[in-house]
This record gives structure tokens, sequence and C-alpha cells, in this order.
């Protein structure tokens, strides 16, 4: 995994895809909601939230995403339209202007264009913008804590090898490892498009593991008290993650 601190990121290889961590906190985060590029459904989803609070901060995750992604499509953030797949997952409008065909591979005319793909994801304090030249990539972030039923839920959901592996475990251990498990089944599941109806408890594209050996699911630490996973259709050689200053790049 490669650390930066920089912005400037407009080139994107498929075997290593970025994910920018914002921390939702920092100064000036919220204003992003008054900046008023947030769609009609965006907004009225919003308003829908009994928390105004929660319609704010939502609004201005939105609005971060499309300063993020119209870096890569060298493109104003207005223009980046974003809808709501079945399934919950958000993607770009079709639009042939995300496809580069210098950026397929990291080097020019070295294969098909690629359209630009990502996914979000966000818990406690980070909200994560995983972006690539793939045909879809699926991100999870999720703050560690205790979950009580995490054998259970194993049990019901997760494949017998996985439930085994967690029932031999002790108490800290467990939920260390459940949250690993679960954050890769929830990468794996936003990169299918398909949500968590895949978990059957049965082996199934969530296998965690198995992903990992093919190396199209990639752990990684986002942060202190977190884990994070990023999920390809691609083998991921490596991934690039950058810390924004908020002060340097949401003004």
């Amino acid at each position: 995994m490669r650390a930066s601190a920089g912005p400037d990121h407009g080139r994107l290889a498929v075997e290593r895809p970025c994910v920018w961590l914002l921390d939702v906190t920092a100064t000036g985060f919220l204003d992003l909601a008054e900046r008023g590029l947030a769609s009609g459904e965006e907004q009225e989803r919003a308003a829908s939230l009994h928390d105004p609070a929660a319609g704010r901060r939502l609004i201005a995750r939105r609005t971060a995403l499309r300063l993020v992604l119209g870096r890569y499509l060298e493109r104003d953030p207005s223009d980046v339209r974003i809808v709501t797949a079945p399934g919950g997952k958000p993607v770009l409008v079709p639009d042939p202007r995300n496809a580069s065909p210098g950026e397929s591979t990291g080097g020019k005319g070295s294969g098909p264009p690629r359209s630009l793909a990502f996914s979000v994801a966000h818990s406690g304090d980070l909200y994560g913008i995983a972006v690539g030249r793939v045909g879809s990539l699926g991100l999870d972030l999720e703050r560690l804590r205790d979950v009580s039923r995490a054998t259970a839920i194993a049990q019901r959901w997760f494949g017998q090898a996985e439930a085994r592996h967690l029932a031999g475990l002790g108490a800290g251990e467990l939920q260390r490892e459940f949250m690993r498990l679960w954050t890769g089944k929830e990468a794996l599941a936003k990169c299918h498009g398909a949500g968590l109806r895949l978990m059957t408890g049965g082996e199934s594209e969530l296998d965690v593991d198995t992903a990992v050996r093919s190396g199209r699911l990639r752990p990684f630490p986002p942060a202190d008290g977190y884990v994070g996973a990023v999920a390809s259709t691609e083998i991921i050689g490596d991934i690039e993650v950058v810390r924004p200053d908020a002060e340097a790049w949401i003004t």
C-alpha cells in the first residue's frame, strides 16, 4: 500500500486503484453541502432524513465525491452525473468521456479504453472514495467495535469454513477477525453490485480468503481503529491511499 498526502492523482493504473480517505470532522467538510453540487435525487433523500444534520452530511459526502471524480474525469464537478443503480450502488451516468485509452493499463495505447469505476464507504469519522480504471470496484470501511452476535451471524451468513474459523478464536481475536471478514464481504458485494443478498451461508462470490488469494480483494488499514478492504474485477497489485488536507482541496 502506498500513501500520499497530495490531491493530484489524475492517472490510474488498472492494477493500482486509489482510495481517498477523508475526515468528515475536518474544518470545512460540512461546508461542502453549500456548494450546490447535489442532484435533485440526493437533495430529496437528504430532506427525507429525520435528522437535518445527517442530511447535510450526506450532501457534503456526495459533493466531495464529485470533486474527487471531477479530477480524474478532467471535468467540472457540476458535470459529474451520478445515479443509483439497482442494488443501491452509485454509478456514473454512462458517458464516452469517462473512458481513457491512455490509462487502460497505465501507458499510452496499451489496451482498450477503461471506464472510471468508483465505490464509496463511510464509518465513524471516515469517508472513503475508491477510484480505478476497472470494470467495477467495491470499498468498505468499518470502525472496529464489538459485535455481540458475531459467532451467530457467521454461522447464519458466512461460509462454513469461515464460521468454523471464527468459532475457534478467543473473544478479542474473534471480534477483529469478524470485522475483517465482514468488511471484505461488503467490499465484494459492492463490487458485484448486488448487495449482501449474495451472502447465502455457503460458498459464494463473497468468500473473502478466496478473493484475497486471487488478488481481487485487498484488505488495508485505513486508520487506527478501522479496517478496510478494496475489491476489484481486476487483480490488485497495490493500493494508493490519499489523505488530502481538507483546506487544500475543498476550497
